[in-house]
Formats: C-alpha cells, structure tokens, sequence
C-alpha cells in the first residue's frame, strides 16, 4: 500500500509541534505485561514494527527469565505489523517452545490475521477468542 507524503488537509493548519507529535503518537507500541506463575500476558497495542521490536525482545527476555513458559500474545488492539514484528512473534513463538511451553493469540486484529494469513504463519499458533481461554489452554509442566 502506497502512503501520500505531504501534510494532510486535516493537519494544514496545525503547529509542526502537534503534527510531529502525532506522527510520532502513530508508530508507538504499548506494551502491557502481567505474569501468572507460569503464564505470561503480552497485550500489544499499536503498530508493531521494525523501530520497536527491541522493546518486544526485551518483554519477551523479561519474561522467559521469570519462568514463564507459556505467552500470551493479545493482540486486539495491533492496529499494524511489519516483516520485522511477524518475526518478532515467530521468533517468541520458537522461543517458548524450545523451553517446553507454547505462545498463543488471543484475538489478533482484522489488519494481523489478514497478515498472519497471507505470510502462511497463522496455523503456527492456537487462536482463542478471549484471554481466559487461551489461559484455561494452557498445560504447565
């Protein structure tokens, strides 16, 4: 898909301030962790791409070295994801598995099960529609 640069009629008459600000506010990711014994949830908020999957590593690395087996990825609210996010996730995916356990989704937006289907990766992963279900999946060791 092909973005127009120049400055939007929406945004013409706007201070450059305000307009850096959002443009800066567009490519930001959340990332919001919460950890169950073994059960890491990982809510993804935002456009996943190459200029964060640094903070995504770091979460993945904060969790695996607490004894999370299991991760959770909600990504609901993932309004866009890159080559370097899908590798991101495939990359947690073989992560978990190789110490035993799994990564899940929960509820992957329109925009990443579009993706997700296109690049032959969404099969990789059990989808649940709610994070309690993907939860009540898994089996700890």
């Amino acid at each position: 898909m092909f973005r127009r640069m120049g400055t939007p009629r929406s945004h013409q008459n706007q201070p450059l301030i305000v307009l850096l600000f959002s443009l800066i506010k567009e490519t930001s990711l959340d990332l919001d962790i919460r950890q169950t014994g073994p059960i890491c949830t990982l809510r993804l908020k935002g456009q996943f791409k190459s200029s964060n999957t640094a903070d995504f590593d770091a979460a993945l690395d904060q969790a695996l070295s607490s004894q999370c087996l299991y991760l959770i990825l909600d990504l609901e609210q993932m309004s866009y994801i890159d080559s370097s996010g899908i590798g991101a996730i495939v990359g947690a995916l073989r992560r978990t598995r190789q110490i035993g356990g799994d990564t899940r989704l929960v509820n992957p937006s329109a925009f990443a099960s579009r993706i997700f289907k296109m690049v032959g990766i969404l099969n990789l992963f059990a989808v649940f529609p709610s994070e309690e279900e993907a939860i009540a999946s898994c089996r700890p060791a």
